[in-house]
């Protein structure tokens, strides 16, 4: 893969996403997703966007190098980094020990997000109960 063309076309149909549902989940038409998949529109400015969407590394993605995969375990370094990130923050350990980091954000957002409202949930729903006696 040679072409962000082919890199854009090939992460997308990994992660199971029609042209359509990728251009809603980074804010682009699916025109414009259209266009850089068949290489009319050369020059992508949104490939933090893509890459954000496709969890994805955006050097990979805009230029072919390094991995693909953006880093999912919280030790070891990110992908990318912006420049308004402090220096000193620092992330949390994964807070579950019998699921793999890369199992949870190897699912697509909508499941993701479905994880964390029940977790929301249960953590809320156990606050509020009374302490054994």
């Amino acid at each position: 893969m040679n072409q962000f063309a082919d890199r854009l076309r090939h992460a997308r149909q990994l992660r199971r996403l029609s042209q359509a549902a990728l251009a809603a989940k980074c804010g682009l038409s699916q025109s414009a997703i259209a266009n850089y998949e068949t290489k009319n529109r050369q020059s992508a400015k949104d490939f933090f966007r893509l890459a954000h969407a496709l969890d994805v590394s955006p050097l990979w993605l805009a230029h072919g190098t390094g991995p693909m995969e953006v880093a999912a375990h919280p030790d070891s370094a990110p992908a990318y980094v912006l420049a308004e990130s402090s220096p000193m923050q620092q992330l949390a350990p994964w807070p579950l020990p019998d699921i793999p980091p890369d199992l949870y954000w190897s699912l697509p957002e909508n499941e993701r997000t479905f994880i964390q409202s029940t977790m929301t949930s249960l953590i809320k729903s156990l606050r509020q109960k009374p302490p054994a006696t």
